[in-house]
């Protein structure tokens, strides 16, 4: 029998359990401010101004490009504000946003689905639903859904990753307690969108409510539902293959390649509500956690409100604390109560603030080595990262790095491994796009230098053509010329025999 694990890797205990996985629903906010950039791609246009009314789920703004994902109003009110607002993101930047005052009231725009009977809906306008209303990776990605369905060729597996790996983090296993119907539903659309012949839903052990309500749900043959080992990073996408299937993504290559269609479970159940209801994306479920909350909880929240809105709901203690979006170990530290919750806000970890542990030089005792779930050598690749020598440390495959942060835990240095490594990358990347800067400079250089010697080689030649024309036309001329002279020397001759005569 299969393990369905992988080597390295962690077992985290969850330092915040709760006696159960409850899910509230957040009251509507009174104001929601939507970011503009919600996903890869460019920022999206909006299609409202100041002032204007709009509905809950009604298209504010969108992009023309390939990942073409527009933004829906969460709320129904009156557009107060477009204009740069601080958002919980790594580079720490404003971005554009839209603001909106709700009316409590709520309203809804009109939508009309393929409904329950889904199967008689074709998949390019189920890939249309599922473009149309907005949807994302919900778990963290933000890789638009529709793009990932659409491109997928000789799908012979598709994988429902519910395994939530962080410890903490529990909105995934509430909503597979609380919707294990849409969640199913969910997969058979996703089955009949990329014509895979099964499926596998993927829960982590320790989430046997979850794994029971689909069971109890899951009448489909085509669909198992499995249970892998509760073990940090088994929620990344090239190792719960590996651990499913014992298929090996090759690198810089993507599960598509090797046949295979992986889905949150979280976007599973937005794309049963966009392609049944036709209801957009405008809410998700948010786990409120950490040693600073009284309360640990799921919120299901409109997207644009407050992280404060719903981690006023868990009971924060008087302490002064720190906030992180994401997860404990791939997380990004927030420093606005106020930031808008996002598509891909997960969780939240309200933590009371410690004094930083200090950091040391690394002793080389190789426990990064021994942990790192892509089998890379970290304390390898931390030297070159160190010492910028960007080359070396792609040579021992930095590209593969996840930043899953198991290397940091492990380390008695406290050596930040996974941020030199995104250092790293990002350098590398700059170096890449410099290199075809040059690159392109140098082409249009040498392009030039060749054009002009062309255009001086061709204009030669012309000349030459031109002289070597000229000096046919002189010798016609002149030969011509001969001709006429001879002629009248013969007329001038016989006039003159003739005068004689």
């Amino acid at each position: 029998m299969p393990s369905y694990t992988f080597t390295g890797g962690l077992v985290i205990d969850n330092p915040y359990p709760v006696k159960e996985v409850g899910l509230v629903q957040a009251p509507l906010p009174g104001k929601v401010v939507l970011p503009l950039q919600q996903r890869i791609g460019g920022e999206a246009v909006p299609h409202v101004k100041v002032g204007d009314k709009v509905l809950t789920g009604q298209v504010i703004a969108s992009t023309e490009d390939i990942f073409c994902v527009p933004i829906h109003a969460s709320i129904s009110g009156t557009v107060v504000a477009i204009d740069d607002q601080y958002i919980p993101h790594k580079s720490g930047l404003k971005s554009t946003c839209i603001t909106i005052e709700s009316d409590g009231k709520d309203q809804w725009i009109a939508n009309e689905g393929c409904g329950s009977d889904f199967l008689h809906c074709d998949q390019s306008t189920m890939i249309e639903y599922i473009r149309t209303s907005g949807i994302v990776g919900l778990g963290g990605a933000g890789y638009p859904a529709h793009a990932k369905v659409g491109k997928v060729q000789d799908c012979h597996t598709l994988i429902i990753n519910g395994t939530e790996c962080e410890p903490g983090i529990m909105c995934d296993d509430a909503l597979m307690q609380y919707h294990p119907r849409e969640v199913i539903r969910g997969v058979e659309i996703l089955l009949h969108i990329c014509g895979a012949p099964r499926a596998i839903v993927a829960v982590e052990d320790d989430k046997q409510v979850a794994f029971h309500s689909l069971l109890m749900y899951n009448k489909n043959e085509r669909i198992s539902i499995q249970q892998i080992p509760t073990k940090y990073t088994s929620g990344t996408e090239k190792l719960l293959i590996k651990a499913l299937l014992d298929i090996e993504v090759p690198s810089g290559g993507y599960a598509a390649d090797v046949g295979v269609l992986c889905q949150n479970v979280a976007t599973t159940k937005a794309i049963f509500d966009a392609v049944v209801d036709s209801k957009p994306l405008v809410s998700r479920i948010v786990t409120i956690t950490g040693s600073g909350v009284e309360k640990p909880n799921n919120y299901e929240v409109r997207l644009g409100a407050s992280f404060d809105h719903i981690i006023s709901k868990s009971q924060p203690n008087n302490n002064s604390h720190t906030m992180r979006m994401g997860g404990m170990m791939m997380g990004i530290d927030v420093e606005d109560i106020n930031a808008p919750i996002c598509k891909i806000t997960n969780c939240i970890f309200v933590n009371n603030k410690s004094k930083p542990i200090p950091v040391q030089e690394c002793i080389r005792c190789g426990a990064c080595s021994d942990v790192c779930p892509v089998d890379l050598l970290p304390q390898q690749l931390y030297w070159y990262s160190k010492n910028e020598d960007i080359d070396k440390a792609m040579d021992y495959n930095l590209i593969d790095c996840i930043e899953c942060r198991c290397c940091d835990y492990v380390c008695p240095s406290q050596i930040p491994l996974a941020e030199y490594f995104a250092f790293s990358k990002a350098l590398h990347r700059k170096q890449v796009i410099e290199k075809e800067h040059i690159d392109l400079s140098r082409e249009r250089f040498e392009y030039r230098e060749y054009r002009l010697e062309r255009n001086k080689k061709e204009k030669a030649e012309m000349m030459a053509a031109k002289k070597e024309e000229l000096k046919k036309k002189m010798a016609n001329d002149k030969a011509q010329k001969d001709k006429i002279a001879a002629a009248m020397a013969r007329v001038n001759n016989k006039k003159a025999n003739n005068k004689d005569a």
